[in-house]
């Protein structure tokens, strides 16, 4: 009887191509660079998914915030307000924010724009977060000065420096009837917070400018506030239920993009799925070679049991066959999927450089970077996910082959 029987050498033995198996060779090989495939495609695409979600989470919080609070009552105490927002170790920082609309025109050109009136000290603190936008070296914001979006200057042909006028739909009485405000500001820098819609919209003012011209009864300063934890601003607005403040009203970020960001966690869970069917399709390869291959390795399966190999040994011999596919498969697939992630922008410039197109415009995809955040428990679920596939498609076959009775064998032989 033969004990200890030298599964892995013979499985290792059977995966080199030889004259009398070769096509299970060619549906071996296809099912390796299958899973490769596989698993690699799935770490990029969820990785970027990733990226985007957070990318864009960013930048519509560093330009909105986490939470905007309009208050309505006449005899609000602001200063209050404020006190209560300093107490709170859930805020990490808040602005007072005016805005509105406008037309900006300039060089016989005229485009429509959102104004948002902002505190000097404010706009600092985004310019020193990188995360959320980049403010030109020169920069200037004093009263009637203003950073204009990058996007928005190169498509006017504007310079710093340059001025030009701001009409403001808000009527205003003279003695030659009811007329538009027009005010003249002068660019003082330009900021790109990397979004297309807010690169080629927006113009930050001084809140003192923006006050005088969009202050009315219905459009009034609000608070604008972003919080160290995202998950704490269901408990701020209890704590702030609790206080004698009243008449306001609360605009929180999860429900101004729900729809935005449910649609790119839909979008992420589809494509999981249907990049899914690359690793299944690989492992019904996985399948068919293997039972091509126990076809084949029938007198070898009857010589193996006469000589004492037990029928765990036998499937053994055939499952470690499919698994080392497998198991081989999912480890490069996951080095090449997160070498693919690490230089993901270094390889998007050389393709756009070597094609001399844009692969990813800015106007369709919002940002100007592929953004890419590999997040370790997703690799992990790809990773067993495929381990699982390939080793349920190996397990199959062998048993297969472990059923099969020696002298039945051999006599077919």
């Amino acid at each position: 009887m033969i004990s200890n029987f030298p599964s892995l050498f013979i499985a290792l033995r059977y995966l080199k191509p030889s004259k009398n198996n070769t096509m299970v060779s060619i549906i071996s090989l296809f099912s390796f660079f299958g899973i490769v495939l596989g698993v690699g495609t799935l770490i990029i695409v969820m990785s970027v998914m990733n990226g985007f979600k957070i990318e864009l989470l960013d930048k519509i919080i560093g330009i909105n915030g986490h939470l905007n609070i309009h208050f309505y009552n006449k005899d609000f105490n602001e200063s209050q307000f404020e006190n209560f927002l300093n107490s709170n170790n859930d805020v990490k920082v808040f602005r007072k924010i005016i805005d509105g609309q406008g037309l900006l025109s300039s060089n016989k050109q005229s485009t429509g724009i959102i104004i948002k009136g902002i505190n000097k000290k404010d706009l600092i603190d985004l310019k020193n977060d990188k995360k959320k936008m980049e403010i030109s070296k020169k920069f200037n914001f004093e009263n009637n000065s203003v950073i204009i979006g990058l996007k928005l200057m190169e498509r006017l042909n504007l310079q710093i420096g340059d001025k030009f006028k701001l009409i403001i739909p808000k009527i205003s009485s003279t003695p030659f009837g009811n007329i538009p405000k027009v005010k003249t500001f002068t660019i003082g820098g330009y900021f790109d917070s990397g979004m297309y819609t807010y690169d080629n919209n927006l113009v930050f003012i001084s809140f003192f400018d923006a006050n005088k011209l969009f202050l009315t009864n219905e459009n009034k300063p609000y608070f604008q506030l972003e919080f160290y934890d995202i998950n704490s601003i269901d408990n701020f607005k209890e704590k702030l239920s609790k206080t004698n403040l009243s008449n306001y009203q609360l605009y929180d970020w999860r429900f101004s993009n729900e729809a935005f960001f449910n649609a790119i966690q839909t979008e992420k869970n589809v494509m999981f799925l249907i990049l899914s069917l690359i690793i299944l399709v690989a492992a019904f390869n996985i399948i068919s070679s293997l039972i091509m291959l126990v076809k084949n390795k029938q007198i070898d399966i009857a010589i193996l049991r006469t000589m004492g190999a037990s029928q765990s040994t036998i499937m053994k011999i055939f499952f470690l066959n499919g698994a080392v596919i497998g198991f081989f498969g999912t480890l490069i697939g996951t080095f090449f999927g997160i070498f693919f992630v690490l230089n993901i922008n270094t390889l998007k410039n050389f393709l756009e450089n070597f094609t001399n197109t844009e692969l990813f415009s800015s106007e369709i995809y919002f940002l100007s970077n592929l953004p890419a955040k590999i997040d370790h428990n997703e690799v992990s679920y790809v990773v067993l996910i495929s381990l699982l596939i390939c080793f349920i498609a190996s397990f199959l076959p062998a048993w297969v082959a472990s059923k099969n009775n020696p002298i039945d064998l051999i006599r077919k032989e």
